[in-house]
């Protein structure tokens, strides 16, 4: 079991990871709407040319979901999602973490 002085450090210990989680979700959410602007840009270029080449309106969804580049671009996209999420869920952890340490040593204060 830990006493207050190593329920301290630990507690310090998680301080220090969860900001450097915040800074990585801020990166990570950063690089998702980068990724969210170029996959939606190609996307809106590619129907756009679509259209004018006269290609089916119900067919050009399907074309622009199939096209190597755009595809590429989602999948870069849907990836920064998941890296941004998995920071956020890292936070979260931290979080509940320090509160939990935080718990414990207010019971050590108080038992005395």
């Amino acid at each position: 079991m830990m006493n207050g002085a190593d329920l301290y450090s630990y507690l310090q210990d998680k301080q220090l990871e969860l900001n450097k989680a915040l800074r990585l979700a801020k990166d990570r959410g950063i690089d998702l709407a980068n990724a969210e602007y170029a996959y939606k840009k190609a996307k809106a270029k590619f129907i756009a040319s679509a259209r004018l080449e006269k290609v089916a309106v119900t067919l050009i969804r399907d074309l622009a979901q199939g096209d190597e580049y755009i595809a590429e671009l989602r999948l870069k996209r849907d990836t920064a999602k998941v890296l941004y999420l998995n920071a956020q869920e890292a936070i979260n952890v931290f979080k509940l973490q320090c509160r939990l340490v935080e718990a414990q040593l207010k019971r050590e204060w108080q038992d005395g």
